[in-house]
């Protein structure tokens, strides 16, 4: 189905054309995965942080890029980098908590320190990391066709016509990846509980 639109071009490619020195080829990458990026980062830290780690993943990947051992997994890769992004954000955020608690010791500081509600349980963020981690080695695993048309689906919100029409394929096609994903996923999700 030729509509006249060009293929688009794979992540490995715009990686390669990357390391070749071609800086615009990861404004690229960046457009492709800005949407995916900001939810997942979204779904880890406060709102108003989201557009400042979303910046910080896409920085730490281009100065990381050249240690990208399999190109084609660009997508995952840069999730595990958010992910760090966002385990470092929480990390800052209780050493800030922690000098706010020293300073409430002193008399009257108390009235300046915002009252924190404790953690209900604080392993709950180590078992969210870990359960992010299995996710995004197992949708790396997916083949490339499955992964991108999940993430087109899920993380840019797309319908199953508009993922036919951008990729150029039939509907059918997109319904049945979406299909033969979710049961890989299944699969070796299942594999590893």
């Amino acid at each position: 189905m030729d509509d006249g639109e060009p293929t688009p071009v794979s992540d490995a490619a715009l990686v390669a054309d990357v390391l070749e020195g071609n800086t615009e080829a990861f404004g690229e990458l960046v457009n492709r995965y800005k949407n995916l990026v900001a939810s997942f980062v979204a779904a880890r830290v406060a709102a108003m942080e989201v557009e400042d780690l979303a910046q910080d993943t896409f920085l730490r990947a281009f100065r990381m890029l050249a240690s990208l051992r399999d190109p084609a997994a660009f997508s995952s890769w840069l999730l595990g980098i958010a992910s760090h992004v966002c385990v470092d954000w929480h990390r800052s955020r209780r050493r800030m908590a922690s000098l706010d608690d020293e300073g409430a010791q002193e008399p009257g500081a108390d009235a300046l320190v915002p009252h924190r509600s404790p953690v209900e349980r604080p392993d709950a963020e180590a078992e969210q990391q870990e359960a992010a981690r299995l996710l995004l080695e197992s949708l790396d695993r997916l083949p490339e066709a499955y992964r991108v048309t999940l993430v087109l689906k899920h993380m840019d919100g797309l319908s199953c016509q508009e993922i036919a029409e951008r990729q150029g394929l039939a509907l059918g096609t997109v319904t049945s990846r979406l299909a033969r994903a979710y049961k890989l996923l299944r699969d070796r999700l299942k594999r590893l509980d």
